[in-house]
C-alpha cells in the first residue's frame, strides 16, 4: 500500500517542521516546499494525496499555485494554511475549490483532524472554545 503523501508548502521553515514533525508522526510521506514555483514542480513530481498550502510567499502567492495545482489536477485534496485574513484571498480560494481554510496559530491539532479526513469539504476557521484551546468552525 503506497503511504498517504502530503505537500507541505509554507516559506516559514519552522511551519514547515513543525507540520511535517506532526505528520511524520501519523505515518504519513511528507515533501516540502518553501517557494510557489518549487510547490508547482513538487506536486506535479510527487501527486500528493494532499497539500497543505500558505498564502504568503515571497515569489508566487498561493492562490497562483492553486491554480496552477487545479490546471495539474482539478481534485486535488489542498488545504490553506495561513497567518492573514483576508476575505478576498478566502473568497478566491473556496472559488478555486480549496478543500479547506485553516489560519495559523494554534491550529495544528485541527489540521491534522482536516488532513486525516481530507476529502470533506468545507471551510473552517479557528475559534476559541473554553474546553479546547481551539477547534474549527465551518465558515
Amino acid at each position: 500500500m503506497t503511504p498517504y503523501k502530503v505537500l507541505i508548502v509554507d516559506d516559514e521553515d519552522n511551519i514547515r517542521t513543525l507540520v511535517q514533525t506532526m505528520l511524520k508522526g501519523e505515518g504519513r510521506n511528507v515533501v516540502l516546499a518553501a517557494r510557489g514555483k518549487e510547490a508547482i514542480a513538487m506536486f506535479k513530481k510527487e501527486r500528493p494525496n494532499l497539500t497543505i498550502l500558505d498564502i504568503d510567499m515571497p515569489d508566487i502567492d498561493g492562490i497562483t499555485v492553486l491554480r496552477e495545482i487545479r490546471t495539474i489536477d482539478p481534485q486535488a485534496k489542498v488545504i490553506v494554511f495561513t497567518g492573514g485574513e483576508s476575505p478576498v484571498v478566502e473568497s478566491q480560494a473556496k472559488a478555486l475549490g480549496v478543500t479547506n481554510f485553516l489560519r495559523k496559530g494554534l491550529a495544528l491539532p485541527s489540521l491534522a483532524e482536516l488532513q486525516s479526513r481530507g476529502s470533506q469539504s468545507a471551510a473552517v476557521e479557528m475559534t476559541p472554545s473554553p474546553t479546547a484551546p481551539l477547534v474549527p468552525r465551518k465558515v
